[in-house]
Formats: structure tokens, sequence, C-alpha cells
């Protein structure tokens, strides 16, 4: 079995400073992780902290160099805000040779959604999204690019916002709202769902948004989410429900087919895998993710040696880190474990690494 290793770690014990803030400020080395992502090229990682400030990390070019490994990873930026972040995305043509693309997503309460520079800082665009009737900011808990990159996707409360990247300032170019915000109005099951859009995934070849929301319903939208709903279904009540539970979606992902959609939940033991073919049958799921935590606690897919096979990493509170080859039949497989150490917030999977 393939035991993984350490090749670099934020934990040495020292301070770090901010390169993004006029005012110096030292920072303690013991961080809460709210969610970590690999920017496209595979160079750097970007993470939200609950200090309330983003952190770009640079890996390495000699990385996979033994002789030097563990390597400590300092934040080569860090960009402060006044709220709790809420939601991040990096751009999905990041290259670290070019600084023009090196950009993050991000959103917090009583702001707009900001644009920053990951290397810099610096605060290249705002795009606002605003309650006509209170005239004040939604706050998105989720935003996702489209594959070109030329607009990002917005959920917050049974809204779907989409945006024009190159038309800063202004209101979305699309606004969807999936369903009514009190509990006391009436809506068809099967086309409209309630509540916090909490996750959000396009399939790049069909442009089939997935939207899962806290309250346990996922939402397809054709045109990338300016298109009319292809449906809706929920995770609650299924046989997996009766198994590893849930109490909330917090990720969505394709595989690379398109054909299936796998989910994580707060408070769950496991990952479950629905056929998108036939809009949202439930296929089967992962058991022994050990996840009982309102935390985002996420997973990601990695394909196997090129081939159309998936691998589903993750962890849980226990500090297991497990993956498991799925299996697309009503056979519940078991997650296997790897290691074990503190919580695992982000389970990050990258097969190759362009450090030079």
């Amino acid at each position: 079995m393939f035991q993984p290793k350490c090749v670099a770690s934020t934990a040495a014990q020292v301070s770090e400073k901010s390169v993004c803030d006029d005012k110096v400020q030292e920072s303690p080395t013991e961080r809460f992780w709210r969610s970590l992502q690999w920017t496209a090229d595979g160079t750097s990682l970007i993470a939200s902290l609950a200090d309330n400030s983003i952190q770009t990390f640079v890996v390495p070019p000699d990385l996979l160099d033994e002789d030097q490994q563990p390597h400590h990873l300092s934040p080569y930026c860090i960009i402060p805000a006044k709220e709790a972040v809420n939601a991040i995305a990096a751009y999905p043509f990041f290259d670290l040779s070019n600084p023009s693309t090196a950009l993050v997503l991000s959103s917090m309460r009583d702001h707009p959604v900001r644009l920053n520079s990951a290397f810099s800082g610096h605060l290249g665009a705002s795009y606002p999204l605003i309650n006509p009737m209170t005239e004040v900011y939604i706050c998105p808990h989720s935003l996702h690019f489209t594959p070109q990159g030329d607009r990002f996707i917005a959920g917050s409360d049974s809204l779907l916002s989409v945006y024009d990247l190159s038309r800063p300032g202004q209101e979305p170019i699309s606004s969807i709202q999936t369903g009514p915000k009190r509990r006391t109005s009436e809506c068809n099951p099967t086309t409209s769902m309630r509540g916090i859009v909490s996750a959000l995934a396009v399939d790049p070849a069909s442009g089939l948004l997935a939207a899962g929301t806290f309250g346990r319903q996922i939402g397809l939208y054709a045109g990338m989410g300016q298109g009319e709903c292809v449906g809706v279904f929920s995770t609650r009540g299924t046989a997996a429900d009766d198994q590893i539970s849930g109490s909330g979606i917090t990720q969505v992902a394709w595989s690379q087919d398109g054909r299936y959609l796998y989910i994580a939940e707060r408070k769950s033991d496991g990952v479950v895998i629905y056929d998108i073919r036939k809009t949202g049958q439930l296929l089967s799921w992962l058991v022994g993710r050990n996840a009982h935590t309102n935390q985002r606690v996420s997973i990601a897919l990695t394909r196997i040696n090129d081939e159309n096979l998936l691998e589903v990493w993750g962890g849980g509170v226990d500090g297991d880190m497990l993956f498991q080859e799925p299996r697309y039949t009503t056979e519940v497989p078991f997650w296997q474990q790897l290691l074990a150490s503190v919580i695992l917030v982000q389970t990050l999977v990258k097969r190759s690494l362009q450090t030079n």
C-alpha cells in the first residue's frame, strides 16, 4: 500500500510576517485552518484561516529533494480581512510565472466579493451582491469560477448569482432564486430548493452546475448556473443517510466524465455518490471517514495513472487520512487508513507538481 511522506509543513515554531500589509505584524504559527486549495499550476496553496486572513504558500522548487525534507512552509502573502472569510476560490488559470493570473476571490459579511492578488494582496476588483429590499450586502457562502475563467458563481441564501469578471463594481449578470426563503411558502421539491447554497461545482463538458445546500439538497442547473433547473434531489432519508448520516452539504465534486457526483457533508461518516445521468439516483457511498464535526472537512478526487479511474481522499476528526477507489455499484466500500495526526480539515492531492 502507498505510504504518504511529509515533504513540507507549516508546523515549524517560528514567527511569520505579512508582506501584504505596510504594518508588518507577527502572527502565531498555531493556526486554525478553514479551507485550503491548490492553484491550477500546482505551485502554490491558498488557505483561509480563522484569524480572518487569506494566506498564499508557494511550494519550494526543491520540494521533492529528500535531503531537504521536510521543508518549512511560510506564507508568501497574508491578506487580512475585517470579517471571517466565508469562501475563497483561486483563479483557474493561475500561473506562478504570470502574476496577473495569481488571483483569489473571497467573500465576507458586509462586504462585496473581493478579487485580490494572491502574491501582493492588492485589491484588484470587487463585485457587489446587494439585497434590493434592505440595500445591505449579501454574503456568499460559496464561490466557484467557471471553467473558462471569465465568470464566477456565488451561492447565498436560496440564490445563485453569476458575475462577469471583466465588469468590476457591477451587479450580477444573472441571478436565479433557487427557492423561496420562507418556510411557509410552497415549492416544487423536484425543481426548487431552499437554504444557503454552501457548495458549487461545474462539469466542464456539459456546463451543468451542481449546487448543494446546508439543507441537504442538490440542485442541477444548465448553462453554468445561468440556465434552467434540471432537477433537485435530497440526501435526506436515503439508505446512505441511515448508514453515514449528515447535516448539510459542504462539497460537491464531479467525476471526470460528468456521470457521477460526489457529495460530502458535515457531521457525516462518509461520502455519497449519485448517478447524474438519472438526475440524482443514489449509486453508492463510502463509509468510515469520521467527519462528525460542523467544520468543512473536504475530500479530493484524483485520477489513477491517467486512466478514467478515481481515488477519493479524505480526512476526519480522528486525524486519519483515508483513500478509496470507488466502485459504481450498490456495494459499500470502506476507506483505507493511511496515517493519523490531527483533524484534517482539507485533503488535497496533486499527482504531479510543477515546481520550477
